[in-house]
C-alpha cells in the first residue's frame, strides 16, 4: 500500500511490509494490533521502536528474519496473542521476558536452529500452541508439563534430544502432537500422559523406538489420525496403538524401511476410514482379516512391491 509523504495513517490497524529496506522510514501507529515483517528482517533500531510504542500489538510475526535476538522490552506486551519466529535462523535467544506474555496463544519459534537454551516458558499460562526448536540437551519438561491450556505441540530439529518425557501434571488438553526430524531421539512420554490426543505425527527420527517398554499395558486412547514417517528403528506396529481401536480414523505409514508387519488385531480398528503405506520394502502382506474393516473407504498402497503382489493375488 502506498500512503500519502510516504506517511501511514494513525489509525491503521493491521501492517505488513514488502521490502525489508521500508522498515524505519515512517513512523509506526502507536494504535498498531498487527505487524508483519518481511523476509530477512534486521532492522534492529524499527523493531526495538516497534515494541516500546505499540503497546497494544496482537499479532507480531518476525518469520524468516535474521535477528539474533528480542529486545527485552517486548515483555511489556501484554496484549500480545500470536508471536512468530519461526525460521529465524540467526536467533539465538530469547529473553526471559518473553515469559511475561501471560495472554499468549501462540508461540513459534520451530526452525530457529541457533537457539541456545528457552526461558521458563512454564510461566506462559494461557498458551495453546507452540512449535519449538532448541539446541538444548535436556528437554524442558517441567515447563511444558505447566501449560495445562496447550492444545498443539510441534517439536522440530532438536538434534540434541535423547529423550521426550512430558511428566508431571498430564497434558489434558493437547489434541495435537507432532514430532519431527529429531535425529537423537531415542525414546519419549508413553502416551497415556496424553489422554485427549487425536492427532500423532512422527517423522525423520531414525534413533527413536515407539515403545512403552512395557507393550502389554493397553493405555485409552482418543486418536483420529496417526503418521508415521521415516522411521527405520519401527518394525512392528506397537502394541500400546490398540487403545485407539474405537477412534483411530486415519493411519499412515511411509518411508519405514524395517517396517515389516501389520498386527493381526489390524481389524479392531473399526473406524478406520483410510489406510496409507507407502514406501515400506519388507512389508508382505495384510492380516488374514483386514477385510473385516468393514468402515475402511481408501487403501493406498505404494512403493511396497511385495505388498502389492499379494493384494492383487487376492
Amino acid at each position: 500500500m502506498k500512503f500519502p509523504d510516504e506517511n501511514i495513517f494513525e489509525n491503521v490497524l493491521h501492517l505488513s511490509f514488502i521490502k525489508n529496506d521500508l522498515l524505519g522510514l515512517t513512523p509506526v501507529p502507536t494504535g498498531l494490533r498487527t505487524m508483519i515483517f518481511p523476509m530477512g528482517a534486521n532492522n534492529e533500531a524499527f523493531l526495538n521502536n516497534l515494541v516500546s510504542r505499540c503497546e497494544f500489538l496482537r499479532d507480531l510475526r518476525l518469520v524468516n528474519s535474521t535477528y539474533k535476538s528480542l529486545p527485552r522490552s517486548i515483555g511489556k506486551l501484554k496484549h500480545l496473542r500470536y508471536l512468530n519466529l519461526a525460521n529465524s535462523k540467526e536467533l539465538k535467544r530469547l529473553p526471559n521476558s518473553v515469559c511475561k506474555l501471560q495472554n499468549l496463544h501462540i508461540l513459534q519459534f520451530n526452525g530457529c536452529k541457533k537457539l541456545q537454551t528457552l526461558p521458563k516458558i512454564g510461566n506462559l499460562i494461557s498458551l495453546r500452541q507452540l512449535f519449538i526448536t532448541t539446541k538444548q540437551f535436556n528437554f524442558p519438561d517441567k515447563e511444558i508439563a505447566k501449560l495445562t491450556s496447550l492444545e498443539r505441540l510441534w517439536v522440530d530439529s532438536c538434534g540434541n534430544l535423547e529423550t521426550l518425557l512430558l511428566e508431571g501434571i498430564p497434558l489434558s488438553n493437547l489434541e495435537w502432537l507432532n514430532i519431527s526430524s529429531c535425529g537423537n531421539l531415542k525414546s519419549m512420554s508413553p502416551f497415556h500422559v496424553f489422554p485427549n490426543l487425536e492427532i500423532l505425527g512422527i517423522k525423520n527420527c531414525p534413533k527413536l523406538k515407539l515403545s512403552l517398554g512395557n507393550d502389554n499395558q493397553i493405555p485409552k486412547l482418543k486418536l483420529k489420525l496417526l503418521t508415521l514417517n521415516s522411521l527405520p528403528q519401527l518394525v512392528s506396529f506397537p502394541n500400546w496403538l490398540q487403545g485407539c481401536a474405537d477412534t483411530l480414523r486415519i493411519l499412515v505409514i511411509a518411508n519405514c524401511e524395517n517396517f515389516d508387519e501389520l498386527p493381526e488385531w489390524l481389524s479392531a480398528l473399526i473406524c478406520l476410514h483410510k489406510l496409507e503405506l507407502e514406501d515400506c520394502p519388507k512389508l508382505l502382506s495384510l492380516p488374514k482379516d483386514a477385510h473385516c474393516l468393514s468402515n475402511l473407504e481408501g487403501l493406498s498402497i505404494k512403493g511396497c512391491p511385495e505388498l502389492c503382489r499379494s493384494v492383487r493375488r487376492e
